[in-house]
């Protein structure tokens, strides 16, 4: 029975297919930026919508979370890649020469900026509204008390919700393999094939304790920099 378990499954190849699969980690940290920059853009845009008291933009701002949390990724992966290039071409753009991360980029940004928008929104609405009655009393204008009393208070909530869509962002790479994108699933995906499907146990195995660490490594930042950020405030405060 052993005999039978090392000739399918070797744990003593997984930390050098890690190796190897690690060579496209920068591609993977790349994608995760680029994504949380976006995102946190369109997500402050919506933010903005949401908490306007404009009705339209109210509504606005919300059919497009509610659109984008219920949008499987990988659908809208195959819509930007394979489906808006048919119309871009029709009015003269051609989208033949672009990489193919940037596709993966302007799903993450937008699926990402739901959840931006919302946490902005819902950061913003837990700080007590007297606290710009407050700023007003000592002289202070718009700008200067949501930068000075407002925005500190709405961060120090959103650090952990912040680190969650980070996480949320890192994990949903490993869809890039899927229009052809070199992440690190797509160097397993590749490896895989080099190998004729030889070792592939191992090898997802090995994707899937790299995704797993990083995870739990940003997870533990994300506590890390809350419990500094919060208590520094305190003291502040004190």
């Amino acid at each position: 029975m052993v005999v039978k378990m090392n000739k399918y499954f070797n744990f003593m190849k997984i930390p050098g297919l890690m190796a190897k699969v690690m060579t496209a980690f920068p591609v993977t940290i790349k994608l995760v930026l680029f994504s949380l920059l976006f995102g946190l853009l369109i997500g402050f845009v919506f933010a903005c919508m949401a908490l306007a008291k404009s009705k339209l933009l109210n509504a606005m701002a919300k059919g497009y979370i509610a659109f984008m949390r219920g949008m499987p990724i990988l659908v809208l992966i195959f819509i930007l890649y394979f489906v808006m290039p048919l119309y871009l071409k029709k009015i003269g753009i051609n989208t033949a020469s672009w990489n193919k991360d940037s596709f993966i980029i302007a799903t993450l940004s937008l699926t990402s900026a739901a959840n931006m928008a919302e946490m902005m929104r819902s950061a913003y609405l837990s700080v007590d509204k007297y606290q710009w009655e407050a700023a007003y009393s000592v002289g202070m204008g718009n700008l200067t008390a949501f930068r000075r009393i407002i925005f500190p208070q709405a961060f120090g909530v959103a650090i952990p919700v912040l680190g969650n869509n980070i996480i949320y962002i890192f994990k949903s790479t490993s869809l890039a393999f899927s229009i052809g994108a070199v992440d690190m699933f797509g160097r397993a995906k590749l490896i895989s094939s080099n190998l004729y499907g030889l070792n592939r146990a191992e090898l997802y195995l090995g994707v899937s304790i790299i995704f797993w660490v990083v995870s739990v490594l940003l997870e533990q930042i994300t506590k890390w920099a809350e419990r500094v950020y919060t208590k520094g405030k305190k003291i502040q405060m004190n």
